[in-house]
């Protein structure tokens, strides 16, 4: 497989499906970005607001917070792999269905 080479996938934000052409090598990378921004979408859920254009701006304004925090030099980070997030997204419904 060539490093160039691009695949295109579906997620979905906030329940819209979206296909997205991505380099291979992004694939992962962008699944992972898709669920952190789905689990930020359903915390604000919580703040009663049923429109996504709402959720998706306080969730996009959330992330850019934290990228602007970040120091200009920052190390390389190992991220949770996606059936990570997955399990942890898991215990979180279950702890909220309490």
């Amino acid at each position: 497989m060539e490093s160039n080479e691009t695949i295109l996938i579906s997620v979905n934000i906030d329940n819209r499906p979206m296909r997205l052409r991505v380099s291979v090598q992004d694939e992962k990378q962008v699944l992972l970005a898709s669920q952190l921004l789905n689990n930020r979408i359903e915390a604000f859920k919580r703040f009663g607001s049923n429109d996504p254009i709402d959720r998706l701006s306080w969730a996009a304004l959330d992330l850019a917070g934290e990228v602007v925090r970040l120091p200009k030099e920052t190390p390389e980070v190992n991220l949770p792999n996606v059936d990570d997030l997955k399990l942890l997204q898991d215990i979180e419904n279950l702890l909220g269905n309490r």
